[in-house]
C-alpha cells in the first residue's frame, strides 16, 4: 500500500470506529461523499485542506490519520475490520513474513540454538 492509500483506510478505520456512513461523514466534513469514498479507497490524493476537513468530522487531529496506531489500541471487533482491509495475498504475505523472522534463529545449526541447548543441558543436567 502507498500512503495515499494507508491515509485512505485510516480515515475508513476511524469512519467505521466512529460508527459512520460515507454519507454522513461526508456532511460532517463538508466533502463530497463520492469523493470520500476515492480517498478512502486510495483512489485520489486529497489536500492537506481537505483531510483537515476530514479529521474535524471525525473528530480527531489531522496528525491521527497520518499515524498507525489504530491496530495497538483497537478492540477485537476493530482488529476483525482491520483483516476485512487486507487482500487474502497481503494476509498470506504478512504470516509468512512473521514466521520467517520468528524462526529464523531456530535452525538447528545457530548459534542461538546451540547456546539455548547447552543452557538447557547444564541447567537440566549439570553438563555443559
Amino acid at each position: 500500500m502507498n500512503t495515499v492509500q494507508i491515509i485512505g483506510e485510516k480515515i475508513r478505520l476511524l469512519r467505521l470506529k466512529n460508527g459512520l456512513s460515507q454519507e454522513q461523514l461526508a456532511l460532517q466534513s463538508g466533502v463530497n461523499t463520492s469523493y470520500l469514498g476515492q480517498v478512502e479507497r486510495g483512489e485520489n490524493n486529497p489536500t492537506v485542506q481537505t483531510l483537515e476537513k476530514i479529521a474535524n468530522g471525525l473528530n480527531v487531529p489531522i496528525g491521527s490519520l497520518m499515524i498507525n496506531n489504530e491496530l495497538e489500541e483497537s478492540s477485537e471487533k476493530d482488529k476483525k475490520t482491520v483483516l476485512t482491509v487486507f487482500s487474502p495475498d497481503d494476509l498470506k504475505q504478512l504470516i509468512i513474513d512473521t514466521i520467517k523472522s520468528s524462526t529464523e534463529n531456530l535452525h538447528p545449526n545457530s548459534s542461538q540454538c546451540k547456546s539455548t541447548k547447552r543452557k538447557r543441558n547444564s541447567q537440566q543436567y549439570g553438563v555443559e
